[in-house]
């Protein structure tokens, strides 16, 4: 049972590394006008979600990505 918890705490440890580590935010990739050097696409009607533009009454069920909102 004590190994097992080592290594639950070591994995727990591990994700909350990766997670501080993930980059800069999509905030930061993305310009206002969305000209940023992050974005992949521009989302006019929208709202970015990820790699993609998504309704904008739409619930993004992604991570950050490079799509920005104009």
């Amino acid at each position: 049972m004590l190994k097992l918890w080592k290594k639950l705490r070591l994995i727990g440890s591990l994700l909350i590394t990766l997670a501080a580590a993930g980059g800069p935010s999509l905030a930061a990739a993305c310009a206002k006008d969305g000209t940023g050097p992050g974005c992949c696409k521009v989302c006019s009607t929208g709202k970015a979600c990820g790699d993609t533009c998504i309704a904008a009454t739409a619930t993004c069920h992604v991570g950050p990505g490079c799509a920005c909102n104009k």
